[in-house]
């Protein structure tokens, strides 16, 4: 079953995160990441949201309690408490 981690995260800037998020691909490969993509809200170009692919939620959540990741989110300057939620894809149609 693919899952679809989805985090949602606010940062003090977002050159310094995405550099830093960007270092973490290998990391994400390692716990068995497919695929991601990254959104920046329209109001508050601070506001991040993320969503990777995983095979399964036991990676994803593996992940995003990983202290690999903690560590990232400090030096990526996260200001707020972040939100990660695992999701099951149920439909998807394309218009």
């Amino acid at each position: 079953m693919t899952v679809k981690l989805v985090a949602r995260l606010h940062v003090r800037d977002y050159d310094t995160f995405k550099s830093v998020f960007d270092e973490m691909r290998p990391v994400r490969q390692e716990h068995g990441a497919k695929n991601h993509r990254l959104h920046r809200a329209l109001d508050d170009r601070n506001q991040v949201l993320t969503i990777t692919e995983w095979d399964n939620a036991d990676q994803a959540r593996a992940f995003a309690h990983s202290l690999q990741l903690k560590e990232a989110q400090e030096r990526a300057g996260t200001d707020a408490p972040s939100d990660f939620t695992v999701y099951e894809e149920v439909e998807a149609v394309t218009y």
